[in-house]
């Protein structure tokens, strides 16, 4: 009874999943978290301490959640307009960084360019689920999360060949963000489809539950999104968000000014950065397979390594490489932990994803605002520290609460791996 359902769901061609690889490495990777590996350059440019830089990368994290509480809204059923607006507000910002002429007009560049994200990931975490098959949208999932990576190192490479020309950058970061919402709006073969498809589809979150969330959780849908249940992945992604701040919104300033590291060094680590992003992809399966009382602390607490050992060595050419890839595989591995975590506990897959996405990326504003206050007042040391310190408690707090108890989130996980096999 539950094989007949399958045929009914849509795949998509290899068009789709590049293109939305693509938008995720513009939103993220590149017109979100290139911020950060561009703010030496921006600060001789324009009048920027590096507490006015956090505060202004927290403003940016606040105008995510707007969009991501917008995506929150309507991805369920619109998904094909937040993808618009995702490409839009990421093009639309980069090219308003690109031509600032004043502080102040850059500012509010910075903060369109990230409401881009915001909308993405909802929008796409949607589309996914309606253009692949139910047994492999944990992968599907995991691979176009780790777009992120292929735009981290997209951004260190224009970093690297371009130099001081940033405003060229920002300017090809807008036609990519262009060219990934176009290519996910074409490839879309799931375009068209009712309401009634739409409640089909939904049930099939990533590593989630397949056609036997269908018949558990098919009705809850309707009547509410079940976000009750994300207490605790709340918790957890906003307290990692705190913890992870500091590396993407400080490191290559670390490594430059502590480290003494030469621009094209510090672009350089940042591209090991995004290589680490980009091998996550690499980590689907076994994220697919393994339950989240495993996987989250394993990807947090190496992001917490990785933090401690870029400050205790930020002068080694070696191990700030090495510790730059694995945050950036971490990471990346931690965000698709949050979508997969999202499906197998909420009602809908894209609200989830965008509640758990909210934590995270308030975290990273309150983070990026502590990390530069202690900066300024104590230094690098003992800033990175205090974040690795938040990562491990993130850590902590998940081991604490699922020891010895069988969460909702691993029987849907155990479900939808029963239903692949079967």
């Amino acid at each position: 009874m539950k094989r007949p359902l399958q045929p009914s769901v849509p795949t998509a061609g290899p068009l789709f999943a590049v293109a939305a690889v693509t938008l995720i490495a513009a939103t993220y990777g590149l017109a979100r978290l290139g911020y950060g590996l561009f703010l030496p350059a921006f600060s001789t440019s324009f009048d920027l301490t590096p507490a006015v830089g956090g505060l202004l990368s927290s403003g940016a994290s606040v105008i995510y959640c707007v969009s991501a509480g917008l995506g929150f809204a309507y991805a369920p059923r619109h998904p094909r307009l937040m993808t618009i607006l995702a490409g839009t507000t990421a093009a639309l910002g980069s090219a308003g960084i690109a031509a600032a002429p004043s502080t102040g007009f850059f500012a509010a560049a910075v903060l369109l360019a990230g409401m881009g994200a915001g909308f993405a990931s909802p929008a796409l975490v949607e589309l996914v689920q309606r253009n692949t098959k139910p047994f492999s949208v944990a992968k599907r999932q995991s691979v176009v999360n780790s777009g992120t990576g292929f735009g981290v190192v997209a951004a260190g490479l224009l970093a690297l060949l371009l130099g001081s020309s940033w405003r060229l950058a920002w300017g090809l970061i807008a036609v990519i963000a262009v060219a990934g919402m176009v290519g996910v709006l074409l490839g879309d073969v799931s375009r068209g489809r009712g309401n009634g498809a739409e409640g089909a589809s939904g049930t099939e979150g990533a590593g989630g539950n397949g056609d036997a969330g269908r018949g558990q959780r098919g009705g809850s849908r309707q009547r509410g999104l079940g976000l009750g249940a994300l207490k605790w992945p709340l918790a957890a992604a906003f307290t990692y968000g705190i913890g992870c701040a500091a590396v993407w919104v400080y490191g290559r300033t670390l490594l430059e000014d502590q480290g003494g590291m030469p621009v094209a060094l510090s672009a350089g680590a940042w591209i090991a950065l995004g290589v680490g992003g980009a091998a996550a992809v690499l980590t689907a399966p076994w994220l697919a397979r393994h339950s989240i009382r495993l996987t989250w602390p394993v990807t947090v607490l190496a992001t917490a390594a990785a933090t401690a050992g870029m400050a205790l060595a930020p002068g080694s050419t070696g191990i700030s490489f090495a510790t730059a890839a694995l945050f950036g595989l971490a990471y990346t591995a931690a965000t698709s932990v949050l979508i997969i975590w999202a499906t197998a506990t909420a009602s809908s897959s894209a609200a989830g994803t965008s509640a758990l996405f909210i934590s995270l990326i308030l975290g990273q504003a309150a983070g990026a605002a502590l990390t530069g206050a202690l900066i300024e007042a104590s230094g690098f040391g003992l800033a990175f520290a205090i974040s690795a310190a938040a990562c491990g408690v993130s850590a902590a707090g998940v081991i604490a609460r699922i020891r010895n108890q069988t969460t909702p989130e691993d029987d849907g996980l155990r479900s939808a791996r029963s239903e692949a096999t079967s």
